[in-house]
């Protein structure tokens, strides 16, 4: 297998208009492509948006038998898509199918003066898929033929506060989750480099990670265990309707410049204890931040044997309160902030309580050694 990355999120939603607006408007994403009936995308309306190392797709049908609406009306807004970028689109999909993936769309490449790329999709799990991206030209159009380029804002104009999708979280039914791990590695060949069993309050989850070996592909997979009792990943499942991406990460170089951005453009970042800044020094946690501004902003810390992380997670902007987002500054750290679980959990039973369809953090924070 060639993939190395993630190639875009696609998101598949009610209003298209109104989501580009949210993220543009909230995350500073700017609209770069487009399509639709005029250029070839049947029955559907497409944006793609980027910020920079991140793109995501948001797509909505414009009838109601679209897959778009069928998911939107059983799902609500969610991830419909994780396109991995690879060197051969073609083997790997033929790899995936020989190895039990249900096929999609069979490789199609799409070519014109814009560049050519070529694309193939396969199953995941409930209506979960992940698209092969094969780029002759990373810096190209974004699928040349089908979305038409618009005339974007200067990505300089505003400062790009994310660099990349440093992972994604599934949250998956009980007693799936060896399934799952077991299906990544034969169908898509990543690796699983970790797990743990986290048992919270009277809560309990087992979490797995699979990686690619450059660890630019990274899921982390989460499943509530039935001997605890009912928590966050149950209301995703139930919100949901089954399992799917419980929240995409980002990556940032400076989390405190991009948290400050992102409260004040209206993102809600969830709060943690006061009480939990006060056990860092004695975790061993030392990072460059001024313990008021981590506390001011509620973001977590912590540490692992290579390095340091800082990160913080926001409240679902959906309705269904599913997906959420994170980000996450690495200072070498190569976890996902295991020794946060606790204060995740304080956190978002608290939003439970105030917000019934609050996000669903626990368990974001296991992670994987790499």
């Amino acid at each position: 297998m060639t993939a190395h990355s993630i190639d875009h999120v696609e998101f598949y939603v009610g209003d298209v208009k109104q989501s580009a607006h949210y993220y543009c408007g909230t995350y500073g994403f700017r609209v770069v492509a487009e399509a639709g009936p005029r250029t070839g995308l049947a029955g559907a309306r497409s944006l793609v948006l980027a910020h920079g190392g991140v793109r995501i797709v948001l797509t909505s049908g414009l009838h109601a038998d679209h897959p778009a609406a069928r998911f939107v009306r059983r799902h609500g807004d969610g991830v419909r898509d994780v396109a991995l970028r690879t060197s051969d689109a073609a083997g790997d999909f033929a790899h995936a199918v020989a190895a039990g993936a249900d096929a999609v769309a069979e490789p199609e490449t799409f070519e014109d003066a814009g560049g050519r790329v070529t694309r193939a999709t396969v199953a995941v799990t409930n209506d979960l898929v992940h698209s092969f991206v094969q780029r002759a030209d990373p810096a190209g159009d974004f699928l040349p033929g089908r979305y038409r380029p618009t005339t974007a804002a200067d990505p300089q104009a505003s400062p790009e506060l994310l660099r990349s999708v440093d992972h994604l979280a599934l949250c998956l039914r009980p007693g799936s989750l060896a399934a799952m791990v077991d299906f990544y590695q034969r169908a898509l060949g990543l690796r699983h480099t970790y797990d743990e069993h986290i048992v919270v309050g009277g809560q309990a989850m087992a979490s797995k990670v699979v990686q690619d070996e450059t660890r630019g592909i990274t899921f982390t997979m989460v499943e509530p265990d039935p001997a605890g009792g009912r928590g966050q990943l149950h209301d995703f499942l139930d919100g949901f309707d089954g399992p799917g991406v419980q929240h995409v990460a980002y990556g940032t170089d400076d989390i405190v410049r991009a948290a400050r951005q992102l409260r004040s453009t209206g993102v809600e970042l969830l709060s943690t204890p006061s009480g939990y800044y006060s056990t860092l020094s004695e975790r061993g946690i030392e990072v460059d931040i001024d313990p008021a501004v981590l506390e001011e902003l509620g973001l977590l810390a912590d540490r692992d044997e290579w390095g340091q992380l800082v990160q913080v997670f926001t409240r679902s902007p959906y309705a269904r309160g599913t997906v959420f987002f994170e980000l996450i500054q690495r200072l070498d750290a190569r976890t996902f902030g295991s020794g946060n679980i606790k204060a995740l959990y304080e956190a978002v039973e608290r939003g439970r309580t105030e917000e019934p369809q609050a996000a669903v953090p626990v368990g974001a924070a296991a992670g994987a050694d790499g």
